[in-house]
């Protein structure tokens, strides 16, 4: 399968590149200008550099793709270097989609946050993205997981190792015994991006099951071998 990568030099694209490697994909991603230099996919002949601003570029490097894939997502200590949730992950995911729908890609497949739509800006705007695909009329998969959690084995991108705040897994795990709360536990527990990654995966081999479906962390560690 084709896919277009938007995210990869991410903390979740690192893991997700070789994870879909190793599954056969080919892969075509997006890496930024501003970027570039930061990291090897820069220099990778996979790569596409450019804003996803650029329709024409877009279009271009998603043409032929079976699925776009995007793992776009901003933190507050960027804004600082332009970026804000409006323009890099509202804007992103509305630019993907639309350009989706120009060049005849059917499927679409977004990170967003569990409590996506709840209150406070940064889940508003997980909701934002996830309706800017839902509006282009695409094939969609929405992964709502928690907090996201680096591999022990040092895999990290430019922008640092994802960690959960201390304590959080014992509370949510705790939870998890309380009756009536299994589900919610999981929901809420802090998550191996590899895991996050083999959702995506099973999604992509699956669109029988996966099309139309919010992926909730209870989904995801339905996963796991432990």
């Amino acid at each position: 399968m084709k896919l277009f990568v938007a995210g990869i030099t991410g903390a979740t694209g690192q893991v997700f590149l070789p994870l879909a490697e190793k599954a056969g994909h080919e892969l075509v991603f997006h890496v930024r200008p501003k970027s570039k230099d930061k990291t090897p996919l820069g220099s990778d002949p996979r790569a596409r550099i450019f804003d996803l601003t650029d329709d024409g570029a877009l279009d271009d490097a998603i043409a032929g793709s079976d699925a776009i894939v995007s793992f776009v997502g901003t933190m507050r200590k960027r804004f600082s270097d332009g970026d804000d949730y409006a323009t890099s992950d509202v804007g992103s995911a509305r630019s993907l989609a639309k350009a989706a729908k120009r060049k005849g890609v059917p499927r679409m497949l977004l990170l967003s946050s569990v409590g996506a739509g709840g209150s406070g800006a940064y889940l508003k705007m997980k909701l934002a993205c996830e309706d800017a695909v839902r509006d282009e009329g695409l094939a969609w998969t929405m992964f709502r997981p928690s907090i996201l959690v680096s591999p022990a084995d040092g895999t990290e991108s430019h922008h640092g190792k994802r960690e959960a705040p201390f304590g959080t897994t014992a509370l949510f795990g705790a939870l998890g015994y309380l009756p009536g709360l299994g589900n919610v536990s999981l929901d809420y527990k802090p998550v191996p991006i590899a895991l996050v990654c083999k959702g995506f995966l099973e999604a992509l081999a699956h669109p029988e099951r996966y099309d139309g479906k919010v992926v909730l962390g209870r989904d995801l560690w339905a996963l796991s071998p432990s």
